[in-house]
């Protein structure tokens, strides 16, 4: 039985990789439109006396919506900050349930963040708020692309927290160790490696 949904956790999160990886593409292609828009102000107000754009609300709607998006590729390529310097030291299964741990933390982080976040998009909707700036932007188009790649992102840990919840009851401590462990610096030089070439 076991073996079933973990074959099935593990084609979602290959399918959640696959999708991450795109969010975080767009996001950075939204970055790139960010520095075309602030070089565009820059020249229109230096050769025209006057902004051509409105970089500046667009930019800070852009920041948050790309950082949105990039969370769960973050989560599934390991790279959050961790201070593992006692980690790295414990038995591999302690560090197994000290990953759950992290992962139960993270997703109820998650569903407060999530709610709160689905909370401000449908009530700016309802009221039909929009932005006090000259664009007068309808607030809840920005709030609900952020509230897309949150959305995501909390999939991504709760897939995450499953498969390695069920590898921890399973023993299998590989898995553990792929999927939410301090990344080796064998993983370190291989991902080095794979962008050098």
């Amino acid at each position: 039985m076991f073996q079933r949904v973990n074959d099935g956790l593990d084609r979602a999160l290959g399918i959640v990789q696959v999708g991450s990886l795109w969010l975080a593409r767009a996001g950075g292609v939204l970055i790139l439109l960010t520095v075309a828009m602030v070089t565009v102000e820059v020249l229109s107000r230096r050769l025209m006396g006057r902004s051509a754009v409105h970089a500046t609300e667009l930019t800070g709607y852009i920041m948050a919506i790309s950082s949105s998006w990039a969370f769960a590729y973050t989560l599934m390529r390991k790279a959050h900050i961790r201070i593992d310097a006692l980690y790295v030291n414990l038995p591999i299964r302690i560090r197994g349930v000290l990953d759950l741990l992290a992962l139960l933390a993270m997703a109820l982080f998650c569903v407060l963040v999530v709610g709160a976040a689905f909370d401000i998009a449908a009530s700016s909707y309802a009221g039909g708020a929009r932005a006090n700036t000259p664009l007068g932007t309808p607030v809840w188009i920005p709030q609900a692309l952020w509230l897309l790649g949150l959305a995501w992102f909390a999939l991504a840990v709760g897939l995450v927290l499953l498969r390695v919840l069920f590898a921890l009851l399973n023993g299998d401590t590989g898995r553990i160790q792929q999927l939410a462990g301090s990344p080796t610096l064998d993983e370190r030089l291989e991902e080095n490696k794979e962008y050098a070439s």
